[in-house]
């Protein structure tokens, strides 16, 4: 039997202040507050904070998170 290690993990965090206009400070569940961001090429977003949003973290550097609006 074989395990694969996936190379990305899905998960909320909560908005807590905004750093530019695509870097966010955000909480993860765990209360860790990690970098949240958006790509350049996707469209400005406006985040109040306490706003859950969902974020995709690699697993090589859980400090940072890349909003995955649908």
């Amino acid at each position: 039997m074989r395990f694969e290690i996936p190379e990305t993990v899905d998960t909320h965090v909560i908005i807590q202040s905004q750093h530019s206009h695509r870097t966010w400070h955000a909480a993860l569940p765990n209360g860790k507050i990690i970098m949240a961001f958006i790509n350049e090429e996707d469209p400005p977003l406006t985040l109040a904070p306490g706003v859950q949003v969902p974020v995709c973290l690699t697993v090589a550097d859980f400090s940072r998170g890349l909003i995955v609006m649908k």
